[in-house]
């Protein structure tokens, strides 16, 4: 048998190990968390141990002849490699620093070879070099997306292939915090290209922010999240100009399988190379339909004055107060560049959450959220968000046979989307079919297992089915997962209600209007246990405070009528009921809650009823 040397591609110094093909370092076996630019850089200068690599070479080969900001991203990946090798700048052992020429590696470098058949089992093709391509942002990262699935399949076809991943929230290496909004709308990005593809479980933007900036192995992060591989990257933003790179990790057994790096300038956002965005569909193996696929390549465009505002909106955590901010940014993207789709999506959304925290009347929301969502259709036909808040907006109006057709339609082009189900979920409840509201509810789970709403909703419907045992057992869990927050308390406190611990109850809404400061939904949902509870005076107290802020801000008529129906006053229930029929700001949860039994056999309830088209 024919032999040949065949190099294995390991550099040695030290405790270190330094694969070359995938850029893994690792210090006794152990990997050593390096970003890809990082490993780039090590492998320049391990490779050229006693040489000096300048400051010139290092920007031709890692950043482009015209990166603005090279300065400052080079001391930072320096200082990376430094951290990662325990070594001290002033006394280095391994990369010493000339002065404005550049880098040498000092320390003893040992390869490896081992003789190899001659026709040995075809190995795994190295990751392409990172070339410099000019794309949109958005599109960039997109395509990262598309690229980093199909990586595995191709380099890796006979282990087991990707089902599911993680997008860690992507480094950001401008050297400036005020940038890290941008670092992590690419995330964002990144994340919803990935959600396209039906095959693939992507994990939430919720459950991977834990992991910022941390220093736990790729492995572990794996574990921990259930997931098959990660994807991570960086962002070093300058101006006008904009570098990302990414890199594909495969959880078990740990190993790099694909990177890249994107360059844009955000004055170059309109000029899209879909030859591109087509080259790398086609390379993506892992069941994409031609639904998919389309999806993935599509041809987006967008301002970059747009961008900016857009992205500072995704940033933002919906609050009272931000939900304003993030109107105001979102209406600042749409003047700056009209056709921009996701905005205008964006904008429906915030409009719904504006009326839900009581920002605005039902009244003031729903066109605006109506209108924003035909819009978005009208620019992208493909827009799930925005069907999804166009069939909300229905549900909310009471046109519940249009709002079905509409939330079925989009299951059935998108039935691995969550929030899908959830809003459905909400429909079917309120109808009268708490079965299949609870079924849909744990459809939504099973989907986005690690997203706290998904699982809130499991907790809320099975108490609206009048599983109370269940309903008690899942909001143990999320007072444990998110204590914090006040939804695991209201059900939990609900459930008691209905198996006569009153006083367990009221404990525990006190803890949620404790942990929501205040919140009128919160304080609703007190002083109705309050009444029911025999506690007249301070449930009375609840409805004189909830009457006083409706003087200075929206408070839902309803809130007050639920809690004058827990204090058995059923002539002022049934006058608030009616003002919130009125206003059209009938919640539609209100209606499947078993708090309103008791009222439900009341001609003048059934009268609003009927009125809202349910039977």
């Amino acid at each position: 048998m024919n032999e040949r040397v065949q190099e294995i591609g390991v550099l040695r110094f030290g405790p270190f190990e330094l694969e070359r093909c995938s850029g893994e370092l690792r210090r006794a076996g152990v990997l050593i968390k390096l970003q890809a630019q990082q490993s780039q850089l090590l492998l320049l200068l391990a490779g050229r141990s006693g040489e000096v690599v300048t400051r010139d070479e290092i920007r031709r080969s890692l950043w482009g002849e015209n990166f603005v900001d090279f300065d400052r991203s080079i001391n930072l990946c320096v200082n990376k490699i430094r951290e990662a090798l325990d070594d001290n700048p002033q006394n280095p052992r391994f990369i010493e620093t000339l002065p404005r020429k550049g880098y040498r590696f000092i320390a003893p470098v040992a390869g490896q070879a081992i003789a190899a058949a001659a026709d040995p089992p075809v190995p795994p093709e190295p990751p392409a070099a990172p070339t410099r391509r000019w794309l949109p942002v958005a599109v960039s990262v997109a395509i990262a997306a598309a690229v980093a699935v199909a990586a595995y399949t191709r380099f890796d076809a006979r282990s087991k292939s990707i089902e599911s991943l993680a997008v860690l929230p992507f480094e950001n290496l401008s050297n400036d915090t005020e940038q890290d909004y941008f670092a992590s709308g690419m995330t964002d990005e990144l994340i919803a290209a990935l959600s396209k593809v039906r095959a693939l479980r992507v994990i939430s933007r919720t459950s991977v922010m834990q992991y910022k900036g941390t220093k736990k192995p790729v492995s572990e992060i794996a574990r921990e999240l259930g997931v098959d591989a990660i994807v991570e990257g960086t962002v070093t933003r300058d101006r006008a100009r904009v570098r990302i790179t990414a890199q594909l990790i495969a959880a078990s057994p740990e190993r790099h399988l694909w990177a890249e790096r994107y360059e844009s300038s955000l004055g170059d956002v309109l000029a899209i190379q879909d030859n591109v965005a087509s080259a790398v569909a086609r390379e993506v193996r892992i069941k994409v339909t031609p639904r998919e696929r389309s999806l993935l390549t599509a041809r987006r465009t967008v301002e970059p004055a747009a961008y900016e505002p857009y992205l500072r909106a995704l940033y933002l955590n919906p609050t009272e107060e931000n939900l304003k901010k993030q109107q105001g940014f979102f209406q600042e993207a749409i003047d700056k560049d009209p056709t921009f789709a996701p905005a205008w999506t964006r904008l429906a959304v915030t409009y719904e959450l504006m009326a839900a925290y009581s920002v605005l009347t039902p009244q003031a929301a729903l066109p605006k959220t109506r209108a924003a969502a035909e819009k978005a259709l009208q620019l992208d036909a493909n827009d799930e968000d925005a069907a999804i808040a166009l069939a909300t907006v229905k549900k909310k109006e009471w046109n519940w046979a249009e709002a079905e057709r509409d939330y079925k339609h989009v299951l059935d082009l998108y039935p691995n989307n969550a929030f899908a189900h959830m809003e459905y979920a909400g429909l079917l409840a309120a109808t009268g079919r708490a079965a299949q509201a609870l079924a849909e509810s744990r459809r939504a789970r099973e989907l986005a297992p690690d997203r706290y709403f998904p699982n809130v909703q499991v907790a809320w419907y099975y108490y609206v089915a009048r599983q109370y045992a269940e309903a008690e057992s899942e909001s143990r869990k999320l007072i444990e997962w998110e204590p914090g927050m006040s939804w695991g308390y209201i059900c939990q406190a609900s459930a008691y209600l209905q198996t006569g611990r009153q006083t367990e109850a009221v404990e525990k809404l006190q803890r949620a209007v404790q942990v929501s400061n205040r919140s009128v939904f919160e304080l609703m949902y007190l002083g109705h246990a309050l009444g029911v509870s025999g506690r007249r005076a301070e449930a009375n107290s609840i409805v004189d405070e909830m009457i006083g802020l409706s003087q200075h801000r929206y408070v839902a008529p309803e809130f007050v009528a639920m809690v004058y129906e827990g204090l058995g006053d059923r002539e002022r229930a049934i006058e608030w009921f009616r003002r919130a029929y009125a206003s059209r700001s009938f919640h539609i949860w209100v209606l499947d809650d078993p708090r309103i039994d008791a009222i439900r056999s009341d001609p003048r309830f059934k009268e609003l009823i009927h009125g809202m088209g349910v039977s």
